[in-house]
Order: structure tokens, then sequence, then C-alpha cells
């Protein structure tokens, strides 16, 4: 994340192919205004935006994302606009986690038709935004931590547990676990707090371990979180063979980061 200092907001909205996008190509059309810091990408569907894609807005610098997909039921491909939802979801937990607030992701809807909803939404996420100020305002140093942290939740959302989890939501809502257990999303919610905090943890651990040998105590002190805590995911990370010890200093045992050769 570049640092900015005072500037307008620099946004990002991903559009779908068969709606919303024709929707902001009829609001340039008829020439409707609304803010022009805003730039349009064209996705097949919003139900193809994962939580990589937004995170790795944020690390490059913009401010906030906008998504525009079709209204509920009128998805061109059925349900792409309901997996939408599941994703962001879970995408503003891992915002929260890496501490950006989640007002900067939105998720509206717009048909075809709809050029002035397109521009009324647009103007309105854009002067929240605003309110919010721009990301790269903030300190050096405090611009060095979110880029870590944002890099941190990168990997978590491109890790297998993750990506499964926000792909099965409607599945576990609706038809349940494999042991037949249905869940409300209260249930969802839960279940994906502690997911993405477990999984941005563990990457935030190998990104300091990635730099050298380090003990609990001091990798919680570099993450500000209980040594339990973290001692929990150090363990976890051995027993999945992406930690190992690397001797003792004093009483502390001293974890790296394992190479993991890729065949």
């Amino acid at each position: 994340m570049p640092e900015r200092e005072g500037s307008e907001p620099s946004l990002v909205c991903f559009c779908c192919h068969w709606c919303s996008y024709s929707g902001a190509d009829l609001a340039g059309v008829s020439r409707m205004q609304y803010p022009a810091n805003i730039r349009i990408v064209r996705v097949m569907c919003s139900g193809r935006v994962e939580p990589y894609f937004v995170v790795q807005a944020f690390l490059h610098g913009l401010d906030g994302v906008l998504i525009l997909g079709c209204h509920p039921g009128d998805c061109h491909y059925l349900t792409g606009n309901y997996e939408a939802r599941n994703m962001v979801a879970a995408t503003r937990r891992l915002l929260d986690c890496v501490g950006i607030d989640n007002r900067r992701l939105v998720l509206d809807w717009v048909s075809a038709a709809e050029g002035t909803r397109f521009a009324e939404i647009v103007t309105k996420f854009t002067n929240e935004v605003k309110t919010l100020g721009t990301l790269g305002a903030a300190k050096p140093t405090d611009v060095a931590a979110v880029n870590f942290r944002l890099k941190a939740a990168i990997a978590a959302a491109q890790g297998e547990k993750l990506r499964w989890v926000v792909a099965k939501q409607t599945e576990f809502a609706t038809k349940g676990n494999r042991y037949g257990e249905v869940f409300s999303r209260h249930e969802l919610d839960r279940m994906l707090d502690g997911i993405v905090a477990d999984e941005v943890m563990a990457q935030q651990i190998l990104a300091l371990l990635n730099e050298e040998p380090a003990s609990v105590k001091e990798v919680a002190a570099s993450l500000k979180l209980p040594p339990p805590q973290v001692l929990r995911s150090m363990l976890a990370l051995r027993r999945k063979g992406l930690v190992t010890l690397s001797g003792v200093q004093g009483s502390s045992p001293m974890y790296k980061r394992r190479n993991v050769e890729r065949f």
C-alpha cells in the first residue's frame, strides 16, 4: 500500500458482464454524473470475484472496492450473486482481521436498465469512503504494518482451507455437512471468524519465521498476541511440516520456516 497524502479516494468497481456493466454503460451513454475516481473492471459474474482480488486491491493502494452484480434471482449463472454474498461475508472478516474498516467493501445490485441506480450507488460509496479517509495517508510505520497484515491476508485467502469454507457456505446452509448438520448464518459467521483469524495469524507467523528463527515469545511480541495463542498456532504449523525447530536459545525453543519442496 503506497503512501498518499490528502487526495481523493481511489476506488475500483467489479461489474458483472450481463447486468451491472450494462447499467454502467447506460449511465455513461446517458451522460449521468458520478465520481470519476472509480475504475470499472468487468467480470463475467459477481460470483467470480474472490477475496484475493479484494485484498490485493487494498495492498495496491486502493481505498475502496465496490462489487455490483445482477439482482438476486436474475443471475445469468443462476446462483452467482448468492456466491458473491458468501464471498463478501468472508472478505469483510479478512479486512476486520487486518485492521481495515469493512465499510470500504460494498456489494450491491444493478440491472442493465438501471443507469441511474448505478450512478447513485457509486456516488454514495465514494462519499462514504471519503468520510473514512484514504488508506495511504497513514504514517510510514503504519503503512508497513498494514502491508504486512494485508500480505498475510492474501496468503490466507489463497489457502486451501479458507477457499474451501467460503465455497461450501451455501451447501452448509441448505444441505448441511457430511453429518447432515445444517448451519445458520450466525453459525457460519462464527466459523468464518475463527478460521480467518487462525489462517491470518498462521501466515503472519510464517512471514516472520521466513526472515530468521524466533521463539514463541518473540513472535508473540511482534504480532502483539498472547504467547499461548501463538504457541497453539506454531505447533499446528509444525504438525503440518511448515515449521521446524532450529535449536534452543537459553530455555526457549527457536522455530524456523521449513523449506517445502515443490514438484
